[in-house]
């Protein structure tokens, strides 16, 4: 790579392709169907490497599978899942890259520090692509975040036309890259890129979202979930116990706080029965409660697929401009 720190295009599968070999490839594929995160193995189709596009789904399946093994256990031995393999995760944008932030913050500290999400987050190689356009339903400008630059990875990208001009923000992205570049320190947000976060809703305010009607709003809500699932910031999850081969296996399965039996209570109860009170707390949980939390970071980041996937056209927007009173005048 030329001593300016810029990548030409032509020569990224090349890049990529030496960066894959001690780790898996993953990088936007079009599926014929949709374009999303996969991995990637010689002969796959990666036509949609260097597209300005948002992904279907996010990054945050790398991190935090849909099912994992956590541990086995027999009689009294308890072994647990080491096989943790290290992706090089290519093309993401800076709304996966600030969600993947927050779920750093909610799973790396505080007495519900997840060790498993730790190692992945260690394994792999992240490297950042900014976008060119704002994409249809998106709105994370509305959420003070910039669509061409983030510093949560190891390698950011700016697309400068023929190549991209390379921001070094880690020593393992640095090292990586070293026999493709000269290594520079990392580099800063340029000033004319900054931008205010909006302020979560204030704990005083808390009555605030009760001007909604709940029910209103969520009428046409179907509760398929498609909005946990696509979401780079729902990390919600539970435990399954299986036996194979004579062992015992607890796994960590996705869940959803839109399911019915997500807050079922062994007694019967269910605190959350209705549809709107679910959705209520899926909005809460991401515009109150983790700000509340975890100083003061949204679990959202704009990215736009909930409202993208959303099988009755049900926008989140549109609710949090009544929750959060910055996003409202920027509507």
């Amino acid at each position: 790579m030329p001593e300016n720190n810029i990548i030409s295009k032509e020569h990224m599968i090349g890049l990529l392709e030496h960066l894959a070999v001690e780790r898996k490839l993953v990088c936007p594929v079009d599926t014929g169907k949709v374009i999303e995160f996969r991995e990637v193995k010689q002969g796959d189709n990666s036509s949609s490497l260097m597209d300005d596009c948002v992904t279907y789904n996010s990054l945050k399946s790398f991190y935090f599978p849909q099912t994992e093994l956590m541990f086995t256990f027999e009689n009294e031995d308890i072994t647990d899942n080491t096989d943790i393999p290290g992706y090089v995760i290519f093309g993401a944008r800076p709304c996966d890259l600030e969600a993947l932030r927050v779920m750093s913050v909610v799973y790396s500290t505080g007495k519900y520090a997840d060790p498993f999400f730790k190692r992945r987050f260690d394994a792999n190689l992240l490297i950042g692509i900014g976008c060119k356009e704002r994409k249809p339903e998106c709105f994370c400008h509305e959420l003070g975040i910039d669509r061409e630059y983030s510093d949560f990875c190891d390698i950011m990208l700016i697309d400068d036309g023929e190549g991209y001009k390379v921001a070094y923000l880690s020593d393992k992205g640095k090292k990586a890259l070293e026999s493709w570049s000269h290594p520079r320190p990392p580099d800063q947000r340029p000033p004319d890129q900054q931008s205010d976060q909006i302020s979560p809703l204030d704990k005083e305010d808390g009555d605030y979202f009760d001007i909604i009607d709940w029910e209103k709003v969520t009428a046409t809500c179907k509760g398929c979930g498609i909005c946990t699932y696509v979401c780079p910031t729902c990390y919600c999850f539970d435990f399954k116990d299986v036996t194979e081969g004579g062992k015992a296996r607890r796994y960590k399965c996705w869940d959803s706080c839109m399911y019915p039996r997500f807050t079922l209570h062994a007694s019967g109860h269910n605190p959350r029965q209705h549809r709107y009170e679910r959705y209520r707390q899926r909005v809460l949980h991401k515009y109150k409660y983790v700000p509340d939390n975890f100083d003061g970071h949204i679990a959202c980041t704009g990215c736009g697929r909930c409202v993208r996937g959303c099988p009755v056209g049900i926008n989140i927007k549109d609710i949090v401009k009544y929750v959060v009173k910055p996003v409202s005048s920027l509507i």
